[in-house]
């Protein structure tokens, strides 16, 4: 038992210190990128608004702009929504199951959407690297290359999967079921969920 000294028990104290800044930095940056492209998609949005409804001009490069900074937006945050439990599924019977299943059901989620990432990744990539090749760019007078919106797919999707995998290991390595499965019972009696 000499992995239990209090020199080793440090050192991994104070790894996990350093991957949990590295995570709040990651967390941090998510955030910030994507509140910038939202605000930005706003605003372009209001000024075609103004330019349609009160000049009657509105320009053509502006809704195309707004796309894109919302797709590019939503593949950044999704994988906040992967690492906090946030994402949209149907959880109805397994959050009535003991902690060992759920740990299970998670585990294999976790596995199927580790592969269905890396399928988006490596075909993204492709659309992605035909795009560039074929110098793809929108038909609207903007002729915007459509590699650069195209990226936020493997772009993002990356970052889902590396969000994905950092689960998968929280549930092999680190499992607490109080930090990592819903207790539905105490939701329950509380009143919180719609049953």
């Amino acid at each position: 038992f000499s992995f239990l000294t209090s020199s080793n028990l440090n050192n991994k104290i104070g790894e996990n210190k350093k991957v949990e800044k590295l995570l709040k930095i990651w967390d941090s940056i998510e955030l910030y990128l994507t509140g910038i492209l939202v605000t930005i998609a706003t605003a372009f949005a209001f000024y075609q608004v103004i330019m349609r409804y009160i000049f009657n001009n509105a320009p053509e490069w502006a809704e195309e702009s707004v796309i894109y900074l919302v797709l590019w937006g939503v593949f950044i945050i999704s994988s906040k929504l992967v690492r906090d439990d946030e994402h949209v599924g149907a959880d109805f019977v397994i959050r009535r199951m003991p902690y060992k299943v759920q740990r299970v059901v998670e585990i294999i989620n976790c596995f199927l959407a580790i592969t269905f990432c890396v399928i988006v990744i490596y075909y993204g990539i492709k659309i992605v690297f035909t795009a560039f090749a074929m110098d793809e760019r929108s038909t609207t007078r903007l002729r915007f290359p459509l590699w650069i919106a195209y990226s936020s797919i493997p772009f993002g999707t990356s970052l889902i999967l590396l969000s994905y995998i950092r689960r998968l290991y929280l549930f092999f390595f680190r499992f607490d079921p109080e930090k990592l499965l819903i207790k539905f019972h105490e939701k329950a009696e509380k009143g919180e969920t719609n049953v």
